[in-house]
């Protein structure tokens, strides 16, 4: 690993561990074993390090939805969607990456909100995009309601995973299947057609 990944892998744990004020250049420095000076010749601040990495989540985050998608293509429509929902969900738990991702959504640096606002917008925009896709795709083939816009299905999608991203804060990896059993056939029942 060269030092600008491995400057982001520690930047990333102690990101998610302490946040982005209760982590210095210092600490990433001394966890990669390299003076704080050396750091500048890969970022040119710790809130350029901080950027990239929020930049990073949302991709894998984006590759997530696309691999779920992917990998379910041959599966009917409800598993699918299903998946989708629990490969979201459980992208909280990943190491690091999943707390940094938490902070970085629920609780952005109060000098860098601007930023942190612009990629979220972005990123919600290319999901944006997949999820409609895949609810007109739901419509076109009958399982989904006809009646169920766009719009509708993003913004109770979005609460879906928003609220099981907040739970990731209060419950055990276990207690969080057991539930996501209970919203999903609630969500289910909302969306699916008949």
């Amino acid at each position: 690993m060269n030092t600008r990944d491995r400057l982001k892998q520690i930047g990333l744990s102690l990101f998610a561990r302490h946040g982005y004020e209760g982590t210095t250049l210092a600490q990433i420095a001394t966890a990669a074993g390299i003076k704080k000076p050396s750091i500048y010749n890969h970022f040119d601040s710790k809130a350029a390090l901080f950027l990239e990495l929020s930049r990073d989540a949302d991709d894998d985050l984006i590759a997530l939805i696309d691999a779920s998608l992917a990998d379910m293509a041959a599966a009917p429509f409800e598993h699918r969607l299903r998946h989708l929902l629990q490969q979201c969900a459980t992208f909280a738990y990943r190491e690091h990456q999943g707390v940094f991702y938490k902070r970085f959504l629920l609780f952005p640096p109060q000098d860098l909100v601007t930023e942190a606002e612009a990629i979220t917008e972005q990123g919600e925009s290319r999901i944006d995009r997949r999820l409609v896709a895949f609810v007109q795709e739901g419509r076109r083939i009958g399982a989904l309601r006809a009646t169920l816009t766009d719009d509708h299905f993003v913004a109770a999608f979005y609460c879906v995973v928003d609220g099981l991203l907040s739970e990731t804060f209060m419950y055990e990896k276990r207690e969080l299947e057991r539930r996501f059993e209970g919203v999903w056939s609630v969500f289910w029942a909302g969306v699916k057609a008949g």
